[in-house]
Order: structure tokens, then sequence, then C-alpha cells
């Protein structure tokens, strides 16, 4: 194995490793060995609940490869990104509902769109640097 494919392979792991830890945020473990259920704001909740319901599977595959074609350009793009709320979703709400609702929603989205267009990176950037070892011994 070529010595450089092996350090860049190292680096591609570490490189993995932070980004489940930095990008990927921890979400609470349910169950008699986790970490106890907090309670969610019910607001927090449908926000997020409609945002995964808005992105849809095809958003996923969308932003999955932005994150391939576009390396981590997507990632910067989908983390400055300002996602919009359904205006329908806020009509006759208080002030309160409307900030909590519109933080969560955008916050859920940017998570999601995210974590699919660095996993698209990193699968792509392993598979451009596997396809250079096989073609440069």
């Amino acid at each position: 194995m070529n010595p450089i494919f092996r350090y860049i392979t190292i680096m591609i792991i570490l490189m993995l490793i932070s980004i489940y830890v930095l990008i990927f945020p921890a979400k609470a473990m349910e169950g008699p060995h986790g970490i106890p259920h907090v309670r969610v704001n019910p607001i927090v909740k449908l926000a997020q609940e409609d945002a995964k319901q808005d992105l849809g599977h095809n958003a996923d595959l969308r932003w999955f490869a932005y994150g391939t074609g576009c390396w981590v350009f997507a990632v910067v793009h989908a983390s400055v990104s300002n996602p919009t709320v359904p205006s329908h979703r806020l009509l006759g709400r208080s002030p309160e509902y409307v900030n909590t609702y519109t933080e969560a929603y955008k916050h859920s989205i940017k998570n999601q769109r995210m974590e699919m267009s660095a996993t698209g990176w990193v699968v792509s950037l392993v598979a451009v640097l596997w396809l250079w070892n096989i073609f440069t011994d």
C-alpha cells in the first residue's frame, strides 16, 4: 500500500470522527441504559416534525448529491443558507409561538442539510482517494 494513501486514509478517518462530533448534534438516548428523556417543548417538536415532513426523502438525496459534487462548498452553503418557514403554519399565532417555531424549524432543516451534504462530501472524498490509489499504483 502506498504510504501517502495510508496517511490520507488516517486523515479521512479523523475527519469523519470530527465531523460526527462537531456537525451531528448529540441526541438524547432513550431507554434504561441511556440518558433520561428530557421533555421537549411541544412547539419545537411540532416544528421538527414539520421540517422533516417538508424535506422528505428527495431533499436528502439532493443534498447528498450536492455534497458529492461540490464537496465542502455544499456543507458551507447548507450551514449559511436560511430556510423559510411556510407562512400558513404561522398565521394567527402569538409572537412567542412564531419565534419558537421559526427557530426550531430553521435549525432542524439546516441540521438535516448539513448532515446529508457532509455525508456526500466524505463518501466522494473516500471514493476519489480510493480510485487515485488504484490508478497511481
